[in-house]
């Protein structure tokens, strides 16, 4: 039975080689990954499979317009795992951070292109509110993305 952890420092090579696995060239950098788990304002955790990290999601609460809003930074699972509720049980569990946190929406982006995605987010209630051109790099968009937590 998969369980939800947090992530911490010590899992940054792991994070990373599942980041790079996922996006490729699109990936975070090790760098910015580390800031990221730095932060405070920080929410990550890891969902095992045994012992192994089988995916994990990166989360900031940030202010806008004064209220705190939650931004989805990265979401990966290791293609092994996928198609089994990993995603969406790590997904519902951020967005639970989220709401402790006192956050009343999340927002993401996701490339036009990954399907996968675009589906679990719907699945999530996730709206879809507007496109961003080459977000992703030249011909490379992004559709953003919202849901209000209740």
């Amino acid at each position: 039975m998969p369980r939800i952890e947090r992530v911490g420092l010590r899992d940054l090579d792991s994070l990373y080689e599942i980041e790079v696995e996922c996006f490729g060239e699109e990936a975070y950098s090790k760098f910015i990954l580390r800031l990221l788990l730095m932060d405070s304002r920080t929410i990550a955790l890891k969902i095992l499979a045994d012992e192994d990290i089988a995916g994990f999601v990166i989360g900031r609460v940030e202010r806008r317009w004064r209220k705190p809003i939650g931004r989805i930074y990265t979401l990966n699972v290791k293609p092994e795992y996928r198609g089994r509720g990993f995603g969406k049980s790590i997904m519902q569990a951020i967005e639970q951070e989220f709401r402790k946190r006192g956050c009343e929406e999340i927002v993401l982006e996701v490339a036009v292109e990954n399907l996968q995605a675009i589906s679990l987010y719907k699945s999530l209630g996730y709206e879809f509110c507007d496109r961003i051109k080459n977000y992703y790099g030249a011909g490379r968009d992004a559709l953003v993305a919202r849901k209000l937590l209740r």
